[in-house]
């Protein structure tokens, strides 16, 4: 009987003890902290009475805090969007406002320092491009900079891409990434034929007449190049793929880099105020840019708000010294890095729509290299235009290799600086060298 009636109250005991150790858990949680302080508080043993308070009061605190971090956070981020708004448009108005072609790219500038450009890389394949070149560059660029900055790729294709080739595409880019899909975006666009075609206004027989005049000059009789001309240099900066990005770096199928890239490319030209980047120039066939010049000087004539004055522009690299005749200089568009805003501006979209009524891209054989070239000589001050030294660059027959020792060996470059096209015959980098008055590399004058 006792031994029964002790193991009653054992029990009881033990249950007695769980619930009330419950209690106190259910009493020190944030959801019922405030309901047992209000109405379970009264009814509570003093010991329990004062926790349940404290728990309220300590609630209601933390609260009280929540509340004021957010608002001193809300106002610095409207102070801070405040005075970056007002410094947009100080700055706006000092370049004269937003219809010039500074003035239009400002907003591109003003994360300086902060955080990553809006950049990205882009690609057009075409048909006539083998996989394996592809892949080939891809992997390339990815290895030399990117895996160390993530920036996104956009593939542009003529119709659908081949899913098979997408597959490839994307695993060489996740490959370089230590096998981490996620890290770079891909992004694959295809273009319809109908963007692929003559406009309206070209007179297909006199088109087709080029075609045969300047076969015997490269890619003189295809018409694919010529659409890809037109795409480059005045649509590809208008596609919604694009809309997103202020910065793009282009990557031809079959090009090369030579040099590791150890710094944010997209960051330093935009820290530094930068529109554009090249590292090939060279002189382009007279035949190839015919009457092109006689255009440009009645478009500065018809639109002199977009020039910018001579003594600041880069014409003189764009003329015979001493001259106002046309030299043919091209910065050559297989490797350009630039600011997407700029062909966005009024100035570019005015000046390229003068250039392609003309139709000189179909009758003649305007590239995008001469309407680039040309547009960012005259639109924009010299010193926003700059030439790549330090990266290394290889497409066709073409090399640009670092003569400066040091250069080839802080980035460790991996081509014959004998091969360098800068200041060989036929190239412009001397002519850039002199307009900038910048000093030549040692040993530039001793290649044949």
């Amino acid at each position: 009987m006792h031994v029964l009636l002790s193991k009653k109250i054992a029990r009881f005991l033990l249950i007695s003890f769980i619930f009330v150790v419950a209690l106190i858990m259910a009493l020190k949680h944030p959801a019922t902290k405030e309901i047992s302080g209000q109405y379970l508080g009264p009814y509570l043993p003093e010991s329990f009475r004062s926790t349940a308070k404290i728990s309220v009061e300590e609630q209601r605190r933390i609260q009280r805090e929540k509340e004021e971090a957010e608002l001193k956070q809300s106002l610095e981020q409207a102070a801070i969007k405040n005075a970056t708004e007002y410094a947009i448009k100080e700055k706006i108005k000092s370049y004269g406002g937003n219809e010039t072609t500074l003035g239009f790219m400002v907003p591109s500038y003003i994360n300086h320092g902060g955080s990553p450009p809006k950049a990205c890389f882009v690609s057009l394949i075409t048909d006539k491009d083998p996989i394996a070149q592809i892949i080939e560059s891809i992997s390339n660029v990815q290895e030399k900079f990117n895996k160390k900055f993530a920036y996104p790729w956009v593939f542009i294709s003529l119709g659908k891409l081949d899913g098979s080739k997408e597959n490839m595409i994307s695993q060489t880019i996740t490959d370089t990434m230590n096998g981490d899909s996620k890290v770079v975006d891909i992004k694959f666009i295809s273009l319809s034929p109908e963007e692929w075609v003559y406009p309206e206004w070209v007179d297909e027989n006199k088109a087709a007449e080029s075609l045969i005049a300047l076969a015997n000059m490269p890619d003189g009789d295809s018409r694919a190049v010529r659409y890809q001309a037109r795409f480059w240099a005045g649509f590809f900066w208008k596609h919604p793929s694009l809309k997103n990005f202020d910065w793009y770096w282009r990557v031809d199928p079959g090009i090369k880099l030579y040099c590791d890239i150890d710094y944010d490319v997209f960051r330093w030209m935009q820290d530094r105020g930068k529109v554009f980047g090249f590292t090939l120039s060279m002189s382009e066939a007279k035949e190839a840019n015919e009457k092109i010049w006689d255009v440009t000087k009645k478009f500065a004539k018809d639109f002199p708000k977009y020039i910018i004055e001579d003594k600041d522009n880069f014409k003189a690299f764009i003329t015979k010294k001493d001259s106002d005749d046309f030299n043919n200089c091209e910065f050559k568009s297989n490797f350009e890095i630039g600011n997407l805003n700029f062909y966005r501006s009024p100035a570019y979209r005015n000046f390229f729509d003068v250039i392609d009524k003309e139709g000189g891209i179909f009758y003649y054989k305007w590239s995008e290299s001469i309407i680039h070239t040309i547009g960012l000589s005259i639109l924009l001050p010299k010193d926003k235009i700059y030439f790549f030294e330090n990266i290394g660059f290889h497409y066709d027959k073409y090399d640009n290799c670092p003569l400066n020792d040091d250069i080839w060996s802080q980035y460790k470059c991996d081509c014959d600086q004998g091969n360098d096209f800068t200041f060989r015959s036929g190239s412009c980098g001397e002519h850039y060298f002199d307009i900038l008055k910048k000093d030549k590399p040692e040993g530039w004058n001793k290649l044949p």
